[in-house]
């Protein structure tokens, strides 16, 4: 059975060889920890106490030959997941806009293009507009129309035919729909300004970074 020996002493050259020296029945590799007082020690075993310490395994020479590392606590673990994780999500989101840059820079040549192609689907919108409110202007004059008519018989004394009532109720209804459509239109509107907005930018931004690397540093 091995000699199990451990004993305390400063980290320096001279006492480590004085150590090595002391010591007649001396395996081929000896191992070193720090103990609970901060003071280093070496054996041919670790106490069960410090095996999880930053453990250094020596040759016969003193010299270093293996380290294993002082073993993590469950909060420098917990931290360790934390950042992964972080980096995990911040990857895809990088690999995610790498996608969304390389989509932009093959689908327009220019900053023209986009703004082409973000006028088109204004004016489209613009157009559908346009038409409904022009419906919308139908629907008041018949509507105007519909409330003499039930005023007329009103003024007689006499109840407004139910026909006319029902379509008092629908035009109304029709042309709160519209202005409904409408809203939305106009949001829809604000909606793609501002993407095609950004999407100018971040254009901008990758042809700057583009001609930057091309342009050869004197």
């Amino acid at each position: 059975m091995k000699k199990l020996f451990t004993t305390s002493f400063k980290v320096t050259s001279l006492t480590l060889i004085s150590f090595l020296i002391s010591q007649p029945v001396m395996a081929a590799k000896f191992k070193c920890w720090t103990n609970s007082d901060g003071v280093k020690e070496c054996g041919t075993a670790v106490p069960p106490e410090y095996s999880q310490q930053r453990i250094e395994t020596r040759g016969d020479s003193g010299r270093v030959l293996e380290v294993k590392e002082r073993a993590k606590t469950e909060a420098e673990l917990a931290e360790i997941d934390r950042l992964a994780k972080l980096k995990e999500i911040e990857d895809a989101k990088l690999a995610e806009q790498k996608k969304k840059d390389d989509v932009l820079l093959k689908t327009f040549s220019s900053e023209r293009d986009i703004n082409m192609l973000r006028d088109s689907k204004i004016n489209v919108i613009e157009g559908i507009l346009t038409v409904t409110n022009s419906n919308n202007k139908a629907l008041h004059k018949k509507l105007e129309k519909l409330q003499k008519r039930a005023a007329n018989s009103e003024r007689r004394g006499k109840k407004p035919p139910q026909r006319i009532l029902d379509d008092i109720k629908a035009t109304e209804s029709r042309l709160n729909k519209n202005m409904n459509s409408i809203k939305i239109k106009r949001e829809e509107q604000k909606v793609i300004r501002a993407k095609f907005a950004k999407d100018l930018e971040r254009f901008q931004h990758l042809k700057k970074a583009t001609n930057s690397k091309k342009t050869p540093k004197r």
